[in-house]
């Protein structure tokens, strides 16, 4: 994975950790201007994760033979990788759930929360896997251009982008939830990805204020206009990841070599910390460890270790059960050929 890439997706799930921590910062009353609002729009995290996913999907499979066994090691592979990381944090959470608050589990989807069909966070017992869906048909996608060795692939995904246009035209949000995934607006964020792969050298060729230009003004629309809950989002917040992760392509190589080193594992286990967090904030707050931190007045001081203490022990689960468990799990899958 290239380093700045990856450094960024951990970057991203921090963001997302910031959003899910504002509600008990303020809770805690703590007030710190800057941090409230960075952690408000948290959730863009998300747009940075969708376009990166698409460029790797672009970079792993661009030069590969296609096939049918190709097709189905692919998505193997990336279907493992999807549960293998998710189940164990998902067993975690619903054990916390049961020892602490049973209730909150009558009002959770079970079925769609275990084979990750839902993206309705709120019936979602681990609220920001609403997202895996998306990936998860991004990587079915990919994987039957492979499956069925479709050489035109931009002739396939201007069909989709054709079929999302005329869902979104006629058809409302909510009226089917299959329609709803299937031809989303959220899947031109991965298209995003995947094209800026392709076209690489022609976007990181233009000017680094070109870019941070086009990702300031399409933040501040986002924002502006409150376009996350839109089909809008995706020319707002997903240009601006877009235009974010242009520019880490551009300066890949170029950070100190001693950031690198200390970031890139916050990347490598980006993935656990986006989902384990969701619950070591309700322990934080069901155990009373953010009352005994108010209590106690050293609210700022804990908050912020409480925050370290989630990444450290994400970093751990990831190195200690998430790695080897994926490990295991394809050891007898070869990887594709290029």
């Amino acid at each position: 994975m290239i380093n700045n890439i990856q450094i960024l997706r951990g970057l991203a799930a921090l963001w997302v950790v910031f959003h899910h921590s504002l509600g008990h910062f303020k809770a805690m009353g703590l007030s710190f201007l800057p941090f409230e609002w960075l952690a408000a729009y948290g959730y863009v995290g998300v747009d940075v994760f969708f376009v990166i996913s698409g460029l790797v999907m672009a970079k792993t499979t661009n030069d590969i033979h296609t096939g049918k066994r190709v097709g189905l090691l692919f998505l193997s592979k990336r279907y493992l990788r999807i549960y293998a990381g998710y189940w164990p944090i998902l067993i975690l959470t619903i054990m916390f759930m049961l020892a602490l608050d049973p209730e909150i589990l009558m009002n959770k989807n079970i079925v769609g929360s275990v084979f990750l069909i839902s993206t309705d966070m709120f019936e979602l017992i681990i609220a920001p896997s609403w997202s895996l869906p998306f990936e998860l048909y991004f990587y079915f996608l990919i994987g039957l251009l492979l499956f069925f060795s479709i050489k035109n692939i931009h002739r396939s995904f201007l069909i989709l982008i054709l079929l999302i246009i005329i869902k979104l035209s006629t058809i409302d949000f909510g009226k089917s939830l299959l329609l709803d995934l299937l031809f989303s607006h959220m899947i031109f964020e991965f298209l995003f990805g995947y094209y800026l792969w392709l076209y690489r050298d022609k976007f990181i060729s233009l000017s680094a204020a070109f870019w941070v230009i086009v990702a300031v003004v399409s933040f501040f629309l986002g924002g502006y206009y409150e376009l996350v809950g839109t089909v809008w989002r995706v020319v707002s917040y997903g240009v601006f990841s877009w235009s974010i992760v242009v520019i880490a392509l551009k300066y890949e190589g170029h950070l100190y070599q001693g950031l690198v080193k200390l970031l890139k594992p916050l990347g490598d286990a980006s993935y656990t910390l986006y989902l384990l967090h969701f619950v070591m904030f309700f322990i934080f707050f069901q155990l009373g460890i953010r009352t005994f931190m108010v209590n106690s007045n050293f609210a700022g001081i804990g908050f912020v270790a409480y925050i370290l203490f989630i990444v450290l022990t994400s970093y751990l689960l990831y190195y200690f059960i998430e790695k080897p468990l994926y490990t295991w799990c394809t050891r007898n899958i070869k990887p594709e050929k290029v």
